[in-house]
């Protein structure tokens, strides 16, 4: 038996709504960065802030030393 027209627009209608759902929720979650990208990015963070500090160490290596002179 083949549903009447009211029928098979409200089904039609609710098909549309999940489908609409189901995009927004895709969309919602390729919007969010996924948890390997966050740990990469923490991580080169990381590599960046120690690269820094050794190359604050090696500057103050290459300086010359003065020493006090004693009378």
């Amino acid at each position: 038996m083949v549903p009447d027209r009211y029928t098979l627009e409200k089904m039609a209608l609710a098909h549309r709504q999940q489908l609409q759902r189901e995009a927004e929720h895709e969309q919602i979650l390729g919007a969010r960065p996924s948890h390997s990208s966050h740990r990469m990015r923490y991580m080169a963070a990381r590599l960046g802030t120690c690269l820094i500090a050794l190359g604050t160490r090696l500057r103050q290596l290459e300086q010359p030393r003065t020493s006090v002179a004693v009378d």
